[in-house]
């Protein structure tokens, strides 16, 4: 089973993504993959972010971003992240995002995707935990606090 801490790693972690168009904040977050030795081919993984990229409400405050791509141009499971502040307005959503999680799936591993986005959905709905990742000061402590409350449950 493929864990928060296999996929995310500290340097692929953005703390103060800034309010901005929702194209270019996909595009800054995915940006941290870009020299990923996982990801054989970075056009297509980014282009596939573009694609898929649902917004969750995790309550009356803030939503999640997840964009996406299955694909078998990565060699296993990849995660960027991204938190703002201030958020950012993506279209259909009616709170600011407050964080961005750009995942490259190998189509094989639909299972341990589906079962990361369920985990993040339920991470940052619970306000304790959000809280946590919302105060982490690098991106060592923020991916320390997801694998933390991923044991948990």
């Amino acid at each position: 089973m493929i864990t928060i801490a296999d996929t995310l790693r500290p340097d692929h972690v953005a703390l103060d993504v800034r309010r901005q168009p929702p194209e270019s904040a996909i595009g800054e977050v995915a940006a941290l993959l870009r020299t990923d030795e996982r990801i054989l081919d970075w056009d297509a993984v980014l282009a596939g972010f573009f694609k898929v990229a649902p917004c969750l409400p995790a309550s009356s405050q803030f939503a999640i971003c997840i964009p996406h791509t299955r694909t078998d141009r990565v060699t296993s499971l990849v995660m960027s992240v991204g938190r703002s502040a201030d958020g950012i307005m993506f279209p259909g959503t009616p709170v600011p995002v407050r964080y961005l999680f750009c995942i490259g799936v190998q189509l094989a591993l639909a299972a341990d995707y589906l079962r990361i986005v369920g985990l993040l959905a339920r991470i940052v709905k619970d306000p304790a935990s959000e809280e946590r990742l919302r105060t982490a000061a690098t991106g060592l402590d923020f991916v320390q606090a997801l694998s933390r409350l991923e044991a948990k449950l």
